[in-house]
């Protein structure tokens, strides 16, 4: 995937999404906590933003899959 798909897909490029899932805070709360919180900021963005909202709710998937990737 291009660096440009990256930004339409999730607002951020492939090194933005490496340094979100490689934050310290996800050995606190965990991946699917940070879904979750993803998924929350999409929320907030539906009324205002929805393209964003979109973006965030791809960030979300991409935890998910690839932290199913990892457990199997």
């Amino acid at each position: 995937m291009t660096e440009e798909q990256y930004l339409s897909m999730y607002g951020v490029t492939q090194e933005g999404m490496e340094a979100m899932m490689d934050d310290p805070m996800n050995e606190i709360g965990g991946y699917y906590m940070l879904a979750m919180s993803i998924l929350s900021d999409a929320q907030e963005e539906i009324a205002y933003r929805p393209d964003r909202a979109r973006q965030y709710i791809n960030k979300a998937k991409y935890v998910i899959r690839r932290e199913m990737k990892n457990e199997y």
